[in-house]
Formats: C-alpha cells, structure tokens, sequence
C-alpha cells in the first residue's frame, strides 16, 4: 500500500475546530506591537526573542497554534514583518486590510511557504530531504526573495553564471515546486471532519519530496545541484525526510491555522483554505497535474 492511499484510508470522523479567526487577532497583535516598538528582538536569525514571546502572551492571553515564534517567521512572507540580522521590523503590509479576514490571513500565511520558501528553517529542511546542494538551496531561496514582494530593494547576490548557471536554477525551481505541489494537492482531498495518521501522511509527503528530487534528476541537472544519492534506505535520510515533514508541519501549516495536531498521533487538516494557494506560479489546477503524475508513478494511488 502507497502512502497516500494509507493516509486517506486513516481517516477517521472526528470533530475538529479550526480556529483561524484567533490566527488572524494574533497577526494583528503582531504587526501592531512591531509597530508600537518599532521592531521586535530576536535571538539569532529569525527567531522571536523569549522576553518577547512571554510579553506577547502576557498582553493577548493567549498563545497561538504553534506558538509566537512560528506565527512570526511565517508571518515575514506576508508582508507584515519584515526580518532583519537581529529583529524584526515593520513590514511594507504592515497594515494590510486583509488582516481583518481570517480565511486571506491563512492563505497568506501558507503561502508564505509555497510561494517564498519563507521561513527558511523550513525551506532548508526541505532541501536537505531532497539532497539538494546547500548553495543551490540558498541560491533559489534567495531568488524567490529577490522576486517577493515582501523585501525591500532586495539584492540577489550571485552573479557568477558559469558556477550556477541559470537553466540549472530552473530545474531545481521546478522540482521543488513539484514537490510542494503535490502535498498542496493531496492536502485538499482530505476531509475536515476526519483525524487521519501523523505517520501516514508524514509517509505522503517523504514520497512527495523524493517525487520532486525525481523531477530535478530526470531534468540533466542532477550532478550539479544535487548531493550524491544517500538510497531511500539509508536512516539518515529517512531522519531528514521526517524532520522536513516536521518542520513544514509545526513551520508553516499549524501557525497558519490549516492543521491541528492531537496527542493521538493523528492530525486534521482544513483543506478548504488550500483551495486558492498557489505554489510558486502555480495555481490549483497546475498543482492537480503535478499529483496526477505522482500518481502514475504510484499506480495504486490511482483512486484518489
């Protein structure tokens, strides 16, 4: 049995509140304490300073699915905050509108990720899984930054074409992406009402990953970008794929209020939030594709 099928098999009816209007009162209470002070301490790189959090949770009362240190690095790719070397500061949509709507707040926040790769623990999390070399890694986070909306006068910084050329950059783009797309789509098909198997859909996105470094092989580019191939047995990478389904789990999808995770080991998902995320470029049609071919590699998954 394929992963997919085993995590849509899992699923049990079970109630499950997604709160998302409290993930949009907690971005509010972000952006408008970042703005008060002007910026917000941080410990190392895009890590919400301690004494920050408890004031954090002192003022709102409460603390938000996955925690103010999760809500505030995913919040960066929204435009709200903005990271510095050792803070955050106001972002260019500080005082976006649509943090008054729940639903826009969640998809931003997701996309965050699918589109930026921000934030970038979880990014390098994912390439890592993928065996992508960390210069190739930092390269497409950093173009995708480049292309964001959401950084001032940003500065690439590569410019040597012969060491990373530019056809490379978009093989890698289009396996990551493919990557994504596929547990973007799979996510949808799950049902709200349902609990499905942490292990099971951690198993669904381990496949989704490997499907994507499949992408960048077939391409010609493999012994560029990516590191020598560790075999889908080694423990290792089987450490690296289940702390890249972690991390994209606790980094992006639980702060943005899409998940919920139980003590049970199972996990629900609101998959109508996903409907409008696009990945990259992508829209949901062009990741529905994406999956239809994961899925001729997973004959078995075929029902879905």
């Amino acid at each position: 049995m394929t992963r997919f099928v085993e995590l849509i098999e899992s699923g049990q009816p079970a109630e499950s509140d997604f709160d998302g209007q409290r993930v949009g009162v907690a971005m509010a209470e972000l952006a408008g304490r970042c703005r008060d002070q002007g910026r917000l301490g941080a410990e190392g790189v895009w890590r919400l300073e301690r004494t920050e959090v408890l004031e954090l949770e002192q003022e709102a009362q409460y603390r938000p699915c996955g925690g103010w240190r999760a809500l505030c690095a995913l919040s960066v790719g929204t435009g709200v905050l903005r990271a510095e070397d050792e803070c955050f500061v106001p972002g260019p949509d500080g005082g976006g509108q649509w943090l008054d709507d729940a639903d826009e707040v969640r998809r931003r926040l997701v996309e965050s990720f699918s589109r930026w790769l921000i934030p970038p623990a979880t990014a390098a999390g994912l390439f890592l899984a993928m065996g992508i070399h960390p210069l190739w890694g930092l390269r497409l986070a950093r173009r995708l930054h480049v292309d964001a909306p959401v950084i001032d006068d940003p500065v690439e910084g590569w410019r040597d074409e012969e060491l990373l050329p530019e056809e490379d950059l978009a093989a890698l783009r289009k396996g990551v992406f493919a990557a994504i797309s596929v547990v973007m789509s799979g996510l949808r098909k799950l049902d709200a009402q349902c609990r499905y198997g942490q292990e099971a859909l951690t198993g669904f996105v381990s496949e989704a990953i490997t499907f994507g470094r499949n992408q960048i092989e077939t391409s010609g580019a493999g012994l560029d970008v990516l590191i020598e191939d560790v075999g889908d047995a080694d423990k290792a990478q089987a450490r690296s794929m289940e702390f890249a389904a972690r991390e994209l789990f606790d980094g992006v999808f639980v702060p943005a209020g899409v998940m919920r995770r139980f003590d049970d080991n199972t996990v629900a998902v609101d998959p109508d939030i996903l409907e409008k995320v696009r990945v990259g470029h992508l829209g949901r049609d062009a990741q529905r594709a994406w999956l239809k071919c994961f899925l001729v590699e997973h004959p078995g998954e075929c029902v879905a």
